[in-house]
């Protein structure tokens, strides 16, 4: 039996720095076609998958995979000591008549999340499903925003992307890093139970307030933007279940 990976036909630096990392590991990284399909003499091989979320759940379901990945509405249960913001979950039609909050879709990207004055001018809000379930949080600014692969509660690759407005992916301080790694283990001490034991964790600094918890992202969709991508791949073949 092979351990293939199937790729999304979307070409992306994530993607190929993903298949430069595979040549030299058990893993075969293999895109297939741009159909979507994996031909049904490679599913029984296929052990996990990497791509855009939709692509990845019609392979998952093609090859017996389960996409592991938090509960819908796990970060509204996450406690204050760790977002450092107030966050609210619930379908966008709660929502409709709040002002100046973040807002974000819980699942597929109906929207692009960001910061509205209202709800309603969100772009093409009058197409939406105001059924679909959403995240909303208090606007809180952030100073830094770095993505953490973590397996079996452990941060095995992580990289800054986002300081102070501007896209960064440059290293952190020492001290930047000893706070984020000592905040992990507090969190992760608390909430390891609540998680897959393969996940994405986003953290940050908030301005005034420290570092916080931005959210939780299935690894199997997630960017890797400098993160070691040999690192990242083990833990996403983690986080997809062969069934």
């Amino acid at each position: 039996m092979k351990n293939i990976i199937a790729l999304s036909p979307i070409y992306t630096e994530d993607s190929n720095n993903l298949k430069k990392a595979s040549i030299n590991s058990s893993y075969e990284l293999n895109r297939f076609n741009a159909k979507w399909n994996v031909p049904e003499e490679f599913c029984s091989d296929v052990i996990a998958v990497y791509g855009e979320d939709i692509y990845a759940e019609i392979v998952a379901e093609q090859c017996n995979l389960t996409l592991t990945k938090p509960e819908d509405d796990w970060l509204s249960k996450i406690s204050e000591e760790f977002t450092k913001r107030k966050i609210s979950y619930g379908q966008l039609k709660e929502f409709v008549d709040e002002e100046n909050i973040f807002i974000k879709c819980s699942d597929f990207k109906n929207f692009k999340a960001g910061v509205f004055d209202k709800v309603t001018n969100i772009k093409g809000f009058d197409s939406l499903d105001l059924e679909s379930t959403v995240f909303t949080s208090e606007i809180v600014e952030w100073e830094l925003e770095v993505r953490c692969f973590v397996l079996n509660n452990e941060i095995k690759t992580y990289s800054s992307y986002w300081r102070n407005d501007t896209f960064d992916t440059d290293p952190l301080s020492e001290t930047e890093e000893k706070d984020m790694l000592e905040f992990f283990n507090n969190f992760i001490q608390q909430y390891s139970e609540t998680l897959p034991k393969a996940i994405v964790l986003d953290f940050g600094i908030i301005k005034r307030k420290g570092w916080a918890l931005i959210e939780a992202n299935p690894a199997w969709c997630s960017g890797l933007y400098a993160c070691d991508a040999e690192k990242a791949l083990d833990v996403i073949v983690e986080s997809c279940v062969k069934n």
